[in-house]
């Protein structure tokens, strides 16, 4: 986000900070100690010293285990996944004003923008995707990491803002509704068949998928997600999830143009099921209150990427 939660108070953050990760404590005082760092699409980026605090935005999609897994991982010998910090109180995952608050080490590259990778490097990430896929599930795995069932957990959000877009009752609520019904009323015919489309796919997939071993995958290492040089990491395993390989697969070729591997109707309903969370997540945004910031400017631009106007 480019803009900081004001919800969020930088005192909370320091008291977490404070009382799970640091020997001793801080004054709340010393908030200029706490810099934001307006990174990252779906949380708000502090750093703190050695340490990285990220505040995630993404609340319905948001699996606690999934980070506590990644820390499984790095202890399991996967040296390549940057996994969170546990505190002292042993959670991994804190609340702070109904907010779930993540702590990595920082790295120095995570800050940085994004480089693109080399062909080498690409063929690193793919092995270590492939050992992520391999990974045996210890006893002490968490349980609430989710399984693959190729449903559409943001289709009610979907339909609730594109039919607020279509009646044409987004105008009020901020600059972008009046371009939200525009967008959605040019598009409708598209919108129709690729949720039809969508529904196909998920159906036929889950026959095929009947009776085979998932792996555990994570789900979106696109370019914010991985820190390219000397050494490859792969950050921000929120999104973890026992899934067919395809979901990592499909998500390589999207974020890096890589040839596509893997069964065709998996990879069809991964990057299907991309395009409409992405359309979901935005347009629910512009269908409600909204003031027209620089995280909306930059929302919208992302909502025309996947539904543009022509």
């Amino acid at each position: 986000m480019l803009l900081e939660n004001k919800i969020v108070e930088r005192r909370s953050l320091l008291r977490l900070v404070a009382e799970n990760f640091q020997d001793t404590g801080r004054d709340d005082g010393e908030a200029e100690e706490l810099e934001f760092l307006p990174l990252g699409e779906d949380s708000w980026s502090y750093r703190f010293g050695s340490l990285w605090i990220s505040v995630r935005r993404d609340l319905d999609g948001h699996f606690p285990g999934a980070y506590e897994a990644a820390v499984l991982l790095r202890e399991g010998g996967k040296d390549f996944v940057l996994a969170p910090l546990p505190g002292r109180d042993g959670r991994v995952v804190h609340d702070i004003a109904g907010f779930p608050v993540v702590v990595f080490p920082y790295v120095e590259r995570a800050a940085a923008a994004p480089v693109a990778p080399d062909a080498a490097q690409l063929a690193v990430l793919v092995r270590q995707l492939e050992e992520v896929h391999r990974f045996a599930a210890p006893a002490g795995l968490p349980a609430d990491v989710p399984v693959e069932d190729f449903r559409f957990p943001f289709e009610s959000d979907l339909e609730k803002a594109l039919q607020a877009a279509l009646n044409d009752e987004t105008a009020g609520h901020g600059p972008y509704g009046r371009r939200l019904t525009e967008l959605v009323t040019r598009r409708w015919d598209h919108l129709t068949a690729l949720r039809r489309d969508a529904a196909r796919v998920a159906d036929r997939c889950a026959i095929l998928w009947q009776g085979e071993r998932p792996a555990l995958t994570h789900g979106d290492p696109s370019p914010s997600n991985v820190l390219f040089g000397p050494d490859v990491h792969i950050l921000d395993w929120g999104g973890m999830m026992w899934a067919p390989p395809e979901r990592d697969w499909s998500a390589v070729t999207r974020a890096f143009g890589t040839p596509p591997r893997g069964r065709a109707e998996f990879l069809r309903f991964y990057a299907l099921r991309w395009t409409l969370a992405e359309i979901a997540e935005y347009a629910a945004r512009f269908s409600g209150p909204h003031t027209g910031d620089a995280d909306d400017d930059a929302m919208w631009g992302r909502l025309t990427h996947y539904l543009p106007a022509l």
